[in-house]
Formats: C-alpha cells, structure tokens, sequence
C-alpha cells in the first residue's frame, strides 16, 4: 500500500509539471510539430527548447509557432517589433527589386547555361548584406535583420534572378531558332 501511494504521488508530480511547463508549439515546413518552449527569437532564427535539447531553428523552415501564453516576454517583444516594422515586407521587395543582383550576369548564366542557371539560381540565399549595391543604396538598413523583411527580400531577389536566366535562355533559344530557319532556307 504504501509503494502505492507513492506510485500516485509521482503521477500527481509529473502531471503538475507537465501542466507547469509552457508549451509552445513549433510546426516546420515540412509539417513535423514539436511541443516545447520558445527561448529566443533574433536574427531570423528561433531558439526552441524539446526534449531537454535546444535547438536554433531558422525562420525558412518554420511554418508557425504557437505560444501556449500570450503574456511571454519572448512573444511580447516579437509582437512589438512586428508592430514597429508594419511595411517591412513591403520594404524587403522593394529594396530586391531595385538594388539586388547582378541582372546582366543572370541573364548571361541563362543565355550560356539555360535550365542549370534557374536551378542553380533556385539553390541561392539571396541577402541585404551580400548586395553590394542593397548595403550602399538601401535606406532600410535597421530592417536588414528583420525576418519579414529578409523573407520578402530573399523571395523577390529569387524570382528576379530566375526571371533573368529565363530571359537569357529563351534569347538563346530565339536565336538557335532564327539559326535553323535560316540554314533550312538555304
């Protein structure tokens, strides 16, 4: 009886701490969903605790994170910058498009390469700080470690470098085509 009542007693513990511990719940793009706790988030990475392990997650590879109590401070002070950096998304596009990459080079790499340029263009991380004309010309330089900012930043520096291969292959393929018409001609 007695090895019962401790038996219980232990339950009843864990239980409580179970219930103690916040639980946060992580879910990464690849749909795999962790409980755990959210110690940090900077820099476009978050620092989750699972299993007795911290992990630094970076931000592509979230999905969502939901914070078990809304009163955190980890989760206070991201709302609150949030909220002071409302257009940063609209900022990341806009400085990517108007300052980052080389477009002759892309269009270059698409005329000599074609597809390979596009996947190997697909495989970069485009960034503020590796523009050299972003880090000169961008007046949105406290936005450079904004995650929203980066994430818009890296998507629209992507699909302009793509669309720049995609120019210069299909100019190759105009040209191989006005080549055979003319040699067929003759």
């Amino acid at each position: 009886m007695n090895a019962m009542k401790k038996l219980n007693l232990l339950l009843i513990c864990m239980i409580m701490s179970v219930f103690s511990y916040a639980n946060d719940t992580l879910v990464l793009t690849n749909q795999m969903t962790y409980v755990g706790r959210v110690k940090k988030v900077k820099d476009c990475t978050v620092r989750f605790e699972a299993f007795g392990t911290t992990f630094d997650i970076p931000a592509s590879d979230i999905y969502s994170v939901r914070f078990e109590d809304v009163n955190n401070k980890i989760y206070t002070n991201y709302i609150k910058q949030l909220n002071d950096n409302p257009n940063s998304c609209l900022m990341g596009h806009v400085d990517a498009e108007n300052f980052h990459g080389k477009k002759f080079a892309h269009f270059s790499l698409g005329f000599l390469f074609g597809p390979f340029a596009m996947i190997g263009t697909a495989f970069t991380n485009p960034t503020p700080q590796k523009g050299r004309e972003t880090m000169l010309m961008s007046s949105n330089k406290n936005l450079f470690n904004d995650p929203q900012y980066l994430l818009c930043y890296k998507r629209r520096a992507k699909t302009l470098m793509v669309a720049y291969d995609l120019i210069g292959w299909s100019s190759w393929l105009l040209i191989l085509g006005i080549y055979i018409d003319a040699t067929s001609a003759n």
